[in-house]
């Protein structure tokens, strides 16, 4: 463990020395005050647009992540490491912490601006944007692993990848139909929720979102595996 660990400490600092870091980053921080724009919002409301449209970013970053390492270079970070399991769990691992600062931002920029209409505990909302971010994270590395150039080299079909997924996730994350909404992670879904204690409804939406990554990223397993 302590291996895979190492790995994915020297991928993020090979990624933020490249300066790939900056660009997402940058439109992270746009977006998040584009958001935000329009005034004052509830927590719930708030926090569930913007991990929606940060589910974007946190999947170009992923993939920005993982195609930092030459493919000469993950070949010799399996034998590193002395599995490719732990050599893919490696990478996941990178691109899953390169998107905290973004979470960050997500979480205290909105608090900081007066763009909140909080009623109750502060500290319950925040726990709350912290959560739907972190799930939009997670499912943002399931995008970016399937759009990683291990995966696919063209770049108009990672492109593709990458912008289909959150216009997907926040077209039908947005409908009434019950079917639709099955179809992509709730991240939209969870400006419903209208208290950050109603623990059911957000393990809910958690499992759901955690379903829809895992599916993502037992296929880039799996067509990895069958790659190498």
């Amino acid at each position: 463990m302590s291996r895979t660990i190492a790995l994915s400490r020297m991928r993020l600092v090979s990624y933020v020395a490249a300066q790939r870091a900056w660009a997402p980053w940058l439109a992270a921080l746009a977006l998040i005050f584009i958001a935000h724009a329009g005034g004052q919002a509830r927590p719930n409301q708030a926090y569930a647009f913007s991990a929606t449209i940060l589910f974007a970013v946190f999947g170009w970053q992923a993939k920005l992540v993982l195609d930092t390492e030459p493919d000469e270079q993950r070949m010799l970070s399996r034998v590193t490491v002395g599995s490719p399991a732990r050599e893919l769990v490696s990478g996941l691992l990178a691109a899953a912490v390169s998107g905290l600062p973004a979470l960050v931002l997500g979480v205290f920029v909105p608090l900081a601006i007066g763009a909140l209409e909080i009623r109750g505990s502060v500290w319950g909302w925040l726990a709350f944007g912290v959560w739907i971010h972190l799930l939009a994270i997670v499912c943002g590395v399931g995008v970016g692993a399937l759009a990683s150039r291990a995966l696919v080299r063209p770049t108009g079909w990672a492109s593709l990848i990458l912008v289909a997924a959150p216009v997907l996730v926040l077209v039908l994350g947005s409908r009434d139909a019950v079917i639709a909404r099955l179809l992509v992670p709730p991240l939209f879904g969870a400006a419903d929720l209208q208290s950050p204690a109603d623990l059911g409804a957000m393990a809910v939406v958690s499992l759901q979102a955690l379903a829809w990554a895992g599916v993502l990223i037992a296929v880039y397993a799996a067509l990895r595996h069958r790659r190498s």
